[in-house]
């Protein structure tokens, strides 16, 4: 082990004088190439994790059909991004700081998004109740398989979630059958009360994490054997570099541009971060995602793949 944390020592020396982004083709992680097996690995959760089986604003228009309120899905998703920036400013924190439950907080979205029509309480409880699992959500192939070589061959590997949502997620874990992957490691920016891209987050889950897994303390320069993977260029990739961790920014269909022939990066706004939030389609983006795969290192400790099979090569 000693050998090969001096051949990556020396591999990243040698990239500190390149000039980024450099591209990395699956094929070149061989040992002398990949880093050390990782200590700590943390996930983003949504759009990361799972993602959305139809874009959130269709999913909302199937369910209003069924009690007669015809909406446009477009119309929907306009609304979606001013209510959305309202309500987080109005009750931040998916309302804990002005002391209204997660669960009226997304009431008064899914009512908001629906204006000027008016949602029977039923609706939204049924919209609700299935953004808490599968009927929503899916869990693309490449994620489970990755947790489950982790867990399987590398069972000294600590795995996380450090996400910016509230508890809902723990029942959407659950029903999804991801919750045994982390369970006792979930970090949460609704429980602890700071958020990414602060560095406060990371500091605190990792705090925690030594604190359950007392034989980390021996580890020297820790924060160098933790990763952190998520689909934010911002709140994920650089965020968790900015704290000594390495980040990798999980792109499925190149959003950000980096995975271009010609690395076109793309400046995404906070109105395309809450698109973005929304407009999945899991299989759509599967099948995107998954034809690319070399993974582009933007800078000693910044990466970026577009699924978890490249990373899987890169990291296990």
């Amino acid at each position: 082990m000693m050998m090969i944390n001096r051949i990556y020592s020396c591999q990243r020396n040698t990239q500190r004088s390149m000039t980024w982004p450099k591209r990395i083709p699956i094929i070149s992680w061989t040992s002398k190439l990949k880093p050390p097996v990782p200590k700590v690995i943390t996930f983003d959760a949504y759009n990361t994790l799972y993602s959305t089986t139809l874009p959130v604003m269709e999913q909302y228009g199937l369910v209003g059909k069924k009690y007669g309120i015809e909406a446009d899905p477009q119309q929907l998703t306009q609304n979606f991004v001013t209510v959305f920036k309202e309500l987080k400013s109005q009750h931040p924190n998916y309302g804990k700081t002005t002391r209204i439950s997660a669960n009226d907080w997304w009431c008064l979205l899914i009512q908001g998004v629906f204006q000027p029509l008016s949602p029977p309480r039923e609706m939204v409880d049924e919209i609700l109740t299935r953004f808490e699992g599968s009927g929503a959500y899916e869990v693309l192939p490449d994620v489970k398989s990755f947790l489950q070589k982790v867990k399987s061959q590398y069972p000294d590997v600590i795995m996380g979630i450090v996400s910016n949502t509230d508890p809902v997620m723990y029942t959407l874990l659950k029903n999804i059958g991801l919750y045994e992957y982390f369970q006792g490691h979930i970090y949460l920016s609704y429980d602890l009360e700071v958020k990414k891209p602060g560095k406060e987050i990371f500091e605190r889950a990792l705090e925690d994490i030594v604190s359950k897994n007392p034989e980390l303390k021996r580890i020297s320069n820790l924060a160098s054997r933790c990763w952190h993977i998520g689909d934010e260029e911002v709140n994920d990739m650089l965020a968790a570099s900015n704290v000594g961790w390495n980040g990798i920014l999980l792109d499925r269909v190149n959003k950000y541009g980096y995975l271009s022939e010609s690395f076109d990066k793309v400046q995404r706004t906070e109105h395309h971060l809450s698109i973005d939030k929304i407009d999945g389609n899991s299989e759509e983006v599967y099948r995107q995602s998954i034809s690319q795969t070399d993974i582009v290192q933007a800078s000693e400790r910044t990466f970026i793949a577009s699924n978890f099979e490249s990373l899987k090569r890169m990291l296990l």
